[in-house]
């Protein structure tokens, strides 16, 4: 993979300086040079995406471009919420690479086109919002719904339909992805 990200970034006018990363190859980054990262990862994969939300934690400053297997719209969330800048499928290296790093190296972000629609921000319920404050703070499902007065059943549907809206598979990567949507809010 770093072969092809390489093979495709070589000979581009690209003013920035590319570093090649995979998502647990934190240790590697010069500080202070890079004004691009580009990182292969599985965007559907929970520890590589926690690698990535790491590593766009770590590096701070530089633009993070993520290539990935092709994903859903909810994986393309996942990425951004980590906070990659841009994210090019691995089938579409060749011909997207060079444009999506020009592009978040100038403070823009990339994603495939036929999942932008995907990248909208989760919208809950007042409900949902009340349960995953719960879920946050570290309940069960059972103390959630005693403290909301609601059946267990009911608790077990909200927590699947905001793991669905994240689109992710358990608690601790709903959290996850709910601190990175603050902290987004935060910078923004």
């Amino acid at each position: 993979m770093q072969r092809r990200i390489a093979a495709a970034l070589d000979g581009e006018k690209i003013p920035s300086v590319v570093q090649l990363f995979s998502s647990t190859g934190l240790g590697e980054l010069a500080a202070g040079t890079e004004t691009v990262i580009v990182v292969a990862c599985d965007i559907d994969a929970p520890r590589e995406i926690a690698g990535l939300r790491r590593l766009c934690r770590e590096a701070n400053e530089p633009a993070v471009v993520a290539v990935s297997p092709p994903s859903t719209g909810a994986g393309v969330r996942r990425a951004l919420d980590a906070g990659a800048d841009g994210l090019v499928f691995d089938p579409e290296l060749e011909l997207t690479l060079a444009a999506t790093v020009r592009a978040v190296a100038i403070g823009q972000s990339a994603v495939p086109r036929k999942l932008r629609a995907g990248v909208e921000r989760p919208l809950l319920s007042h409900r949902e919002n009340q349960v995953l404050t719960l879920v946050r703070s570290g309940l069960t499902n059972a103390e959630i719904a005693e403290r909301l007065y609601l059946a267990e059943s009911t608790i077990k549907s909200h927590v699947a339909s905001i793991f669905n809206k994240f689109g992710v598979r358990s608690r601790k990567e709903v959290v996850a992805a709910f601190d990175d949507l603050e902290r987004a809010k935060v910078t923004a």
